[in-house]
């Protein structure tokens, strides 16, 4: 059924204020239900979507993210809610002259990506000294693919590569020098020519944002994976499997968003995966506390989430932290957002 925009919109007001416990969620593309109609579970898993359709998006279309219950058309929808005198009388042409007030409903998310090439020279390693020293093993290796340019491109000459993979393509790299921040910066202050600690792909060159990008995203398992722990970096999702031993591990699988920032595509990669829990593994030092309650309050509407206070006398994050660090964390510092929000770690 072919709706306007002005139907859509006044079916979205009567669709929140006829149903008790229904609000447009943060990104307004869903109407969420505070507690699902099927399975009685709360905090909006129970969402009918309402933003720009596109080929895996309908209008109408609705999921809860706890029981799976699901509805692919508005239709159906609007029949399983016991509200089928909301469903539109007649179709209409689109209108494509709609009024800029509507623009909320025009900003569809685009989360396609296009494979990229590795950097020339790019091959994978199973044994590197870099990664040794920072305690990768050889299940690390197995489990997640870093490789090198063997030299042939002087750009990345002294740094070891990590590829960034989604659905078993690249979809971009991160590369790493291999010296020490002290030896960069102290080569820096006598050099012309300056080194940066890291190197990216990017989009100029043809490449995707890191805001599309989740880092481990593979691991996650479609209506398997329950938890996912958000981490800054790489390194951080490595250490984090190494040290809680995650390796076979479907139900809780870490995954780095590239700083203390989630986008709107990478919430909803996340919601595609019927993922249920997030815990927040930022570092959480005091000039990150800020983004952490930021990114908190845009996931709140989407998962249940929960909040690691790391310590100040622990690893600075999940990529230098013992063993028994990170079991210390996960069994006595996880906390709700509130909880993050007013108290000390």
């Amino acid at each position: 059924m072919e709706l306007s925009n002005e139907v859509k919109h006044e079916l979205i007001e009567e669709l929140v204020s006829t149903i008790d416990g229904a609000k447009l969620d943060g990104l307004q593309k869903n109407v969420v239900l505070s507690i699902c109609p099927f399975c009685g579970h709360a905090g909006y898993k129970y969402g009918i979507y309402v933003g720009p359709e596109s080929k895996y998006k309908v209008f109408g279309s609705s999921n809860c993210f706890s029981c799976g219950k699901s509805f692919r058309t508005l239709e159906d929808t609007l029949k399983a809610l016991g509200h089928e005198e909301l469903t539109p009388k007649k179709t209409v042409e689109l209108d494509d002259d709609a009024d800029d007030e509507l623009h909320l409903f025009e900003d569809e998310i685009d989360d396609s990506l296009v494979e990229i090439a590795m950097p020339k020279g790019y091959r994978r390693t199973y044994k590197n000294q870099y990664f040794r020293l920072r305690g990768w093993l050889y299940d690390d290796f197995e489990c997640f693919e870093v490789g090198t340019n063997r030299g042939m491109d002087r750009k990345l000459e002294d740094y070891v590569i990590i590829p960034v993979i989604d659905a078993g393509r690249y979809v971009g790299w991160v590369a790493r020098h291999t010296w020490s921040k002290e030896e960069i910066d102290e080569y820096n202050s006598r050099h012309r020519f300056q080194i940066r600690r890291y190197l990216n792909s990017t989009e100029k060159e043809g490449g995707n944002g890191f805001s599309k990008l989740l880092y481990n995203i593979d691991m996650v398992k479609k209506y398997e994976t329950e938890t996912v722990i958000l981490c800054e970096g790489a390194f951080d999702v490595v250490g984090l499997v190494r040290g809680l031993e995650l390796y076979d591990n479907k139900s809780i699988v870490p995954v780095a968003t590239f700083g203390k920032a989630v986008s709107e595509i990478q919430i909803y990669k996340l919601q595609e995966k019927g993922v249920k829990t997030i815990v927040l593994g930022y570092d959480a030092d005091e000039a990150g506390r800020g983004a952490i309650n930021k990114v908190a309050n845009d996931l709140d509407s989407y998962f249940d989430v929960y909040v690691a206070a790391i310590p100040d006398d622990f690893g600075k994050d999940f990529g230098d932290m013992s063993k028994a660090e990170m079991y210390d964390v996960f069994a006595n510092h996880i906390v709700t957002p509130r909880e993050f929000y007013y108290g000390d770690k």
